[in-house]
């Protein structure tokens, strides 16, 4: 019989949550270590329509991108919120195992699949500090900003989509960030004439312009969405355990 901890163990040995971010609650959020695990599901975050789909039919294991529980949690009740979420998957013996940032990282992660979707040659990881690991990836593209958003409009739709730069302007070397990559800029701006990412605001863009850095943002979860399919791929390699793809229940944040 496998259990929770057994998966667990599997999954980091590919992920190595030990790389993760230091603000970044990876691993085991909830659930007995013990129990068994013979059904895995695999969602990009633990929203409420997860967890109805979970409520008519669980599974042992849910395996989630975005932590559930990012904020110490003082109380865990019923009602709509983040907690109340993991009393639900709690009362249903669902178990939840986060990557996140250590996934974004891992080789075939979340930031390999967004720079794989973008066709990037000669790609490598940028963007690592102390406390951060080098979620970034840049590679070679021969185009125009404008080929670049062409790109992006066809891999996400053009609903939602920012660009911001002179699209006439040649590019050789693009970078990539899956999620929210605004403070990746300054570190891009020294690698890449282009920098994929989500969540720019207003003023990071005019910053990131005057770098010479100019910006595609097709949204958070768009950037994240290659690498959705990676995370699936990776959990079924995980031999003994039937996974459930619910991927397609995406965060819905903007309409």
């Amino acid at each position: 019989m496998r259990t929770v901890a057994d998966i667990v163990a599997e999954m980091a040995a590919r992920t190595r949550p030990e790389d993760a971010a230091t603000w970044d609650p990876v691993g085991l959020q909830v659930g007995d270590p013990r129990a068994r695990a013979e059904t895995v599901g695999v969602c990009h975050e633990v929203t409420e329509a997860v967890v109805a789909r979970l409520e008519e039919s669980p599974v042992d294991l849910l395996v989630s991108y975005h932590p559930l529980l990012f904020s110490p949690t003082r109380r865990v009740v019923a009602g709509r919120s983040a907690e109340a979420r993991a009393f639900r998957l709690i009362r249903a013996g669902v178990a939840l195992l986060v990557t996140h940032t250590d996934f974004d990282a891992a080789p075939g992660g979340t930031a390999d699949a967004l720079a794989a979707a973008f066709r990037l040659g000669g790609v490598e990881p940028f963007g690592g500090t102390e406390d951060e690991p080098a979620i970034g990836r840049v590679g070679e593209l021969d185009g125009t900003l404008a080929v670049v958003d062409a790109m992006a409009a066809d891999l996400f739709g053009a609903s939602g989509l920012r660009v911001h730069g002179d699209r006439h302007k040649a590019v050789s070397r693009v970078a990539v960030v899956p999620g929210s990559g605004s403070s990746f800029i300054e570190a891009a701006a020294g690698v890449a004439d282009v920098l994929v990412t989500g969540d720019v605001s207003h003023h990071n863009a005019v910053r990131a312009l005057d770098l010479g850095l100019a910006i595609v943002d097709p949204g958070h979860t768009a950037t994240e969405r290659p690498g959705m399919k990676a995370l699936v791929d990776l959990v079924s390699g995980v031999d003994g355990v039937e996974v459930i793809d619910l991927t397609g229940l995406d965060p819905k944040t903007w309409s």
